[in-house]
């Protein structure tokens, strides 16, 4: 039986560069800032997917997101790492190269306040955000099989990124800041939504 234990933490860092804040009814908010850290490959890892379907609705910035298709390939430009391990004590999970894929991105998607996009299980793409944005994050419906990241084949996946690196109130002081440009956004209403 396969171990989808989620992050413990109400609110946590991700090495995709961004804040996850647990809500309830499973959904997250995610706030991206030019201010957090993002995991050392990140350059070359930012292609990724989800075992879960999920909506996404942007409440603050624009956020972008890119749809890549991605197929096996003995000599293909990525590897596939399968986040398929245990969590280690930095917050993460354990990580393992399962093959050697290629990529084709898709145009970048731009989605402004009020918009919402939906992904299915298992589809990658990247959120290559510029700025501060904020988002409602809804899951659907869960899978049955762990996310991937795609890595440009013959770097290095960072298994060492903590998660744990800025403090629950150092998080929260970024949330907050982030959320300072909510014009006309009524938080309280969407977060009780």
């Amino acid at each position: 039986m396969k171990d989808f234990t989620p992050t413990a933490e109400q609110i946590s860092l991700h090495g995709l560069g961004f804040i996850q804040v647990k809500l309830p009814a499973s959904r997250r908010l995610h706030v991206w800032h030019p201010d957090l850290p993002r995991r050392s490959c990140y350059a070359w890892s930012a292609i990724h997917n989800h075992r879960f379907a999920f909506r996404s609705t942007v409440l603050i910035g624009c956020q972008a997101n890119r749809r890549c298709i991605v197929a096996a390939a003995e000599d293909g430009s990525h590897d596939r790492v399968s986040h398929d391990g245990p969590r280690s004590e930095t917050g993460g999970r354990q990580s393992y190269v399962a093959e050697r894929v290629n990529v084709w991105p898709g145009a970048i998607e731009q989605h402004g306040p009020g918009a919402s996009y939906i992904m299915q299980p298992l589809e990658y793409h990247d959120t290559p955000n510029d700025g501060i944005v904020v988002t409602l994050m809804e899951k659907l419906r869960e899978g049955a099989v762990h996310a991937s990241s795609l890595i440009e084949h013959g770097r290095a996946f960072d298994q060492g990124f903590d998660r744990f690196q800025l403090d629950a109130d150092d998080l929260w002081a970024v949330v907050v800041d982030a959320l300072k440009h909510s014009a006309g956004v009524d938080m309280a209403k969407v977060l009780a939504a």
